[in-house]
Order: C-alpha cells, then structure tokens, then sequence
C-alpha cells in the first residue's frame, strides 16, 4: 500500500479535522472574550495545539492524495515537461510541508514543558 492509497482511504477525516480546527479557534477565541485568566491558562494551549496538529493532519491527507502519478512513458515534450513540473512542485512543498512540521513539533515541546 502506498502513501497515496493511505492518503485516499483517510480522506474521509479531513472534513472532521478541519471541524476539529475551526472549534479550537471558537474556543481559543471564547476563551479570551468570556474566560478568566485561569481559564485560559488551563485551555488556551490545549486547544490551540489541537487545533494546529488538525489543521497539519488535514493538509497532510490533502498533499499525500494530490501526488503525482508515475507515468513512465510520456507522449510527447510538453507533456514530460508538465510532469517534471508537477512533481517538482510537489517536491517543493513536501519539503515545506516537513520545515513545517518539525517547527511545529520543536514549538509543541517547548510549550509543553513550561
């Protein structure tokens, strides 16, 4: 099985991700409107980790499903140089996708340990 097949069959949790994303934000925003101090300090961070791993799941579902096919027999010039492009545009933002995460788990220990 590959990733892209994973990807296909978790698809279905990327509406829930993003649900739990937009929920994190309404609370982290109720929190700061309606809440006590100690309030937030209990809460603010809790949702707010949640909502960024979700929000990082759901674009992982999204980036893995989009990935280009491997096509070993091009029809033509411009047809090889659409998908050279194509997957070095994915290329680009799968390396973007791992700067990100590993600054996002680097920040998760960090706020986690205060």
């Amino acid at each position: 099985m590959t990733l892209k097949n994973l990807a296909q069959r978790l698809f279905i949790l990327k509406p829930i991700l993003n649900f739990i994303f937009i929920m994190g934000l309404f609370v982290i925003v109720l929190l700061f409107i309606k809440g006590s101090i100690e309030q937030q300090n209990s809460y603010a961070l809790a949702s707010l980790l949640l909502a960024t791993w979700s929000l990082l799941l759901s674009a992982l579902i999204g980036l893995l499903v989009n990935t280009p096919s491997h096509e070993h027999t091009t029809k033509g010039w411009f047809s090889g140089l659409k998908h050279r492009l194509a997957k070095s545009i994915f290329r680009l933002v799968a390396s973007a996708f791992v700067v990100i995460s590993l600054a996002l788990l680097y920040a998760t220990i960090k706020l986690l340990n205060l």
